[in-house]
């Protein structure tokens, strides 16, 4: 029997309505993180890495979750939770944006709709190099997305933030101009405390990015490896990765990504329960795009292209 799939689960108990276990996860996070780094010059890095990297990622989930409007019903104090920038790369605010719009657009995947896509219309892929179609191709594999897909996304990241923050200055001002160069600055001014400080705890920038940021992303990058594809509507754009309580956790749930679009304001913690009683539903909404774990997605598209980089040649239905 065909369930039906409800409007979005009540917060009925006091824990889940104070957002206890995502407070936890707040302090679990900083306070590690604190901690590692205090000691890392005396730790060796084989440790120190895998250790900071499953932070970083874990961090990003943070982030993620309190741009969705949790734990606090204050949008100032969840933004103020967000803002130290651990990664380095990327200032809380933008993601926050560009997540935001990802959220409210009607066409998941689209490019140039859909700032979290990494698909190329027709003619923008004939117009790249050799060099650079192979390194995308590259990206759609799953090896490949763990290795050259951070240095991918940050570069092409900076790139389209240089060019945005230096017309600011050769192009008549906006409020949002303006408030764009004020926010990068006061994150290039918290990035230069967080290096100042590692250097004191004897960790040299360059060290913390290749060995702590990079893995860190590459895990980040693993999540977000298949959670969308073109599809007939956004239901059919969205995966579900059943995945281990580790990479629940790890990810806060954001794996079941056809849920968390469906609900995006949806508490992490109730995100699993939601799927677990709504399968076949869900199953049915998002035409089976379904993964039972991280693993059986590795053993699928580790050296073979989930899909094509070149996006469908007409637009999927706007639904």
């Amino acid at each position: 029997m065909t369930q039906t799939q409800p409007s979005a689960p009540v917060c009925n108990k006091l824990w889940q309505r104070q957002a206890w276990p995502t407070w936890a996860l707040i302090v679990l996070v900083y306070s590690s993180w604190f901690v590692l780094m205090s000691h890392a010059s005396q730790w060796s890095w084989w440790l120190v890495s895998p250790m900071t990297a499953v932070l970083l990622c874990l961090h990003g989930s943070v982030q993620h979750e309190l741009l969705h409007g949790h734990p606090s019903p204050w949008r100032w104090l969840n933004d103020s939770l967000g803002w130290l920038p651990l990664s380095l790369w990327i200032p809380y605010f933008q993601y926050r944006n560009h997540h935001q719009l990802h959220h409210e657009i009607h066409t998941l995947t689209e490019p140039g709709l859909d700032p979290e896509s990494y698909y190329h219309w027709p003619h923008d892929w004939y117009l790249k190099s050799a060099m650079m179609r192979w390194l995308w191709q590259l990206n759609y594999t799953f090896i490949g997305r763990m290795l050259i897909g951070p240095w991918l996304v940050v570069g092409l990241f900076i790139k389209s933030e240089t060019k945005l923050f230096w017309q600011g200055f050769s192009q008549p001002s906006s409020l949002a101009t303006v408030l764009h160069q004020i926010n990068w600055v006061l994150h290039l001014l918290l990035v230069a405390g967080v290096v100042m400080w590692l250097d004191v705890q004897g960790i040299v920038w360059w060290q913390y990015i290749v060995l702590c940021v990079w893995p860190g992303l590459s895990l980040t990058l693993m999540r977000s490896y298949a959670e969308h594809r073109p599809g007939d509507n956004n239901h059919r754009r969205c995966v579900i990765i059943e995945g281990s309580w580790v990479t629940r956790l790890l990810f806060m749930n954001v794996n079941i990504h056809q849920v968390h679009h469906e609900f995006p304001h949806l508490p992490w913690f109730m995100v699993y329960g939601h799927w677990q009683r709504y399968k076949q539903s869900i199953l049915v909404s998002n035409g089976g795009y379904f993964y039972q774990n991280y693993w059986s997605l590795m053993k699928q598209t580790m050296v073979h292209p989930k899909d094509s980089p070149m996006y469908p040649k007409k637009p999927a239905n706007r639904s």
